[in-house]
């Protein structure tokens, strides 16, 4: 049996509920939402406020999704204590140690939950739009869904995909259909380098938990596939992200060398930090955590890129 360790210094309640709210993380959440509503500029009717609400949607439903991560993750994240903990892997513990009681985690959880979703109708009757109605309620399914049993998508072989898709198309859509009420054209494309950098900083966080991951019978996608063949998804997914940045660039700013300039770091980082993991790193924990740490950069460089390429409308 893993037994609860108390942290060493219990911290103060509001920041114990700042570090499991994972603010920073939010950022590859509501960072492409922003770009979505950015995009949507000079669109006839724009609405600001609409956008606006929107993103705090975004937020709430982030911050709802890892508390609830927080109370059906401790089996696995308590075993992290014995292997060893990662900064980017593992939760932050304060359920686990006891800092934060989970009754009240999920009470908090269930409040995000909620005032998104009033957000949410309030944002499909300013705009009249059904279709956003649809677009909140997909992305409230998919946070809540991911962690909450019986589903727990999170340890099913999927959970991977679903926030590629969430995190890359539906926000970025999400952010553009906010501001206008429609959804942008091309929208798959453009959103491909953002979700699948997102899906590698899902995998590559795996890694430092494949052990308690396994031991608890937590069964995500690189507990079905193994280390070695994660390596070379993760890789095959870097390489398919500077191929859609540069895919992006010829269709919307076609000769356009300055714009090729601003998506290169995005394409070059992602290269690099393919051929990095497919060459091993991912054995060193040590190593692998600037990887984590360079995939959630490279997910920012994308959103950028993606601002700065495509027109709309």
């Amino acid at each position: 049996m893993i037994e609860t360790l108390a942290p060493p210094v219990a911290p103060r309640p509001i920041v114990a509920w700042l570090t499991a709210m994972r603010l920073p993380f939010t950022t590859v959440a509501v960072v492409p939402f922003a770009v979505g509503a950015f995009l949507a500029r000079g669109a006839q009717p724009y609405s600001l406020p609409a956008a606006l609400l929107g993103g705090l949607a975004v937020l709430l439903l982030c911050i709802g999704c890892y508390l609830l991560g927080e109370v059906y993750d401790q089996n696995e994240d308590r075993r992290t204590l014995a292997h060893g903990r990662s900064k980017f892997a593992g939760g932050t513990l304060v359920v686990v140690h006891g800092v934060l009681a989970p009754r009240a985690v999920l009470l908090v959880a269930a409040a995000s939950f909620a005032v998104a979703a009033g957000l949410g109708v309030t944002i499909a009757v300013l705009q009249r739009s059904l279709l956003l109605f649809g677009l909140g309620a997909l992305g409230a399914a998919a946070a809540a869904l991911y962690s909450l049993p019986p589903i727990r998508l999170v340890a099913r072989g999927v959970g991977e995909l679903l926030i590629g898709l969430c995190y890359g198309w539906l926000t970025l859509v999400t952010g553009y259909a906010c501001a206008t009420g429609a959804l942008p054209p091309g929208s798959v494309l453009a959103a491909l380098p953002i979700g699948l950098s997102v899906f590698n900083i899902i995998l590559v966080n795996e890694f430092p938990d494949f052990g308690p991951d396994g031991e608890a019978g937590k069964r995500n996608l690189l507990q079905r596939v193994g280390r070695p063949a994660g390596a070379w998804i993760y890789a095959l997914a870097s390489l398919a992200t500077a191929v859609a940045l540069v895919a992006i660039w010829s269709v919307h700013r076609p000769g356009s060398l300055g714009h090729l300039a601003a998506a290169a770091p995005a394409a070059l980082l992602a290269l690099g930090l393919g051929l990095v993991v497919a060459r091993g790193r991912w054995r060193d924990q040590a190593a692998l955590e600037p990887v984590c740490a360079l995939t959630i950069v490279l997910n920012h460089l994308c959103s950028i890129a993606v601002a700065v390429l495509v027109r709309w409308p």
